[in-house]
């Protein structure tokens, strides 16, 4: 019982001094303590004064006195080595299941600082260990979360054992921030109902019209415009991505992706939903999304849309 309070005190005092999206490093929120090869140099520090001090032998008291400001001397550097250090969270970049996650921090350090772990206490992740030089730098920490869903990004942790690993420093960068890990995309056919749409029900199931008739002229390109229409030879010559417009041009396909329509398992159904979603969007196509009377996604086209269906694939 005793343990369980200090821990959540502990916590309590952690989230309120270091929950921001950017801390500055300063005796607030720096901890410094022996490590424990640290622990092992002042317990010889120990026997050597009381060595000294039994046999009387100067020397030793002299030793015992040259370790002990060797400890004193790497407590100090080793809090000015982050003394003054600016942490940002950039941005976590969602992805597919069983894929890493991406973790973008900024480092603004008013001089070099070594020996710099950054780790996650929440997720298991790839190794980051590393000296920054002074100045700001972007630094990556690939998180593994599991299976689809959404997650808190919680509790960051960055850690020093510099100099000469007898103590460890650390700080704490907690951030409310959340990203999504996508299902798997699993390859199936486009299938969707050859259904027209109807003023009534308002809402698009398929159609696929193209009329290019006459060539009418050149427009830059949007996002959602199919990628198909690009004119490569102007792209080639003047580096500018332009669309081939047509007279009555009417170029679209729309298509509504059902979660009823699939059969098997849900994580299989959501997994061939994730596949034909980006199939779509990367032929440039509007589609809507189903997955039950509650969720839907309307038809749109674009990577914001595109987006909005795989969070709501990561939901579901």
């Amino acid at each position: 019982m005793r343990r369980d309070w200090l821990q959540s005190w502990l916590a309590d005092i952690i989230k309120r001094k270091h929950s921001a999206a950017q801390i500055t490093l300063s005796h607030h929120n720096i901890y410094i303590v022996p490590s424990r090869q640290g622990a092992f140099f002042l317990c010889m520090v120990t026997l050597n004064f009381i060595l000294g001090s039994n046999y009387q032998n100067n020397l030793i008291l002299g030793v015992a006195y040259v370790m002990l400001l060797i400890l004193v001397l790497a407590l100090i550097y080793g809090y000015l080595n982050l003394h003054g250090l600016s942490i940002q969270l950039l941005d976590v970049k969602n992805n597919f299941a069983e894929k890493p996650v991406e973790v973008q921090i900024k480092l603004t350090s008013p001089h070099t600082c070594y020996s710099l772990d950054v780790a996650s206490q929440g997720f298991d992740f790839s190794d980051c260990n590393s000296h920054y030089s002074q100045g700001a730098q972007v630094m990556s920490l690939f998180l593994h979360p599991g299976p689809r869903g959404r997650y808190t990004l919680g509790r960051l942790k960055l850690s020093s054992n510099y100099p000469f690993g007898l103590v460890r420093v650390w700080t704490y960068l907690n951030v409310d921030r959340t990203f999504c890990v996508y299902p798997s995309p699993l390859a199936c056919q486009l299938t969707f109902s050859e259904q027209e749409v109807t003023a009534e029900k308002g809402q698009y199931v398929h159609q696929s019209t193209q009329s290019h008739e006459n060539f009418d002229g050149l427009e830059r390109f949007r996002p959602g415009i199919s990628k198909s229409r690009i004119s490569w030879r102007h792209f080639a010559k003047s580096q500018q991505l332009l669309v081939k417009q047509y007279s009555g041009d009417s170029f679209y396909s729309q298509h509504t992706f059902d979660y009823a329509a699939h059969d098997g398992p849900k994580e299989a159904r959501l997994s061939k939903l994730c596949y034909q979603v980006l199939e779509a969007d990367k032929q440039g196509d509007e589609f809507a999304l189903r997955l039950s009377n509650a969720v839907q996604v309307t038809a749109g086209r674009g990577d914001k849309h595109r987006e909005a269906c795989l969070e709501a694939l990561s939901d579901f």
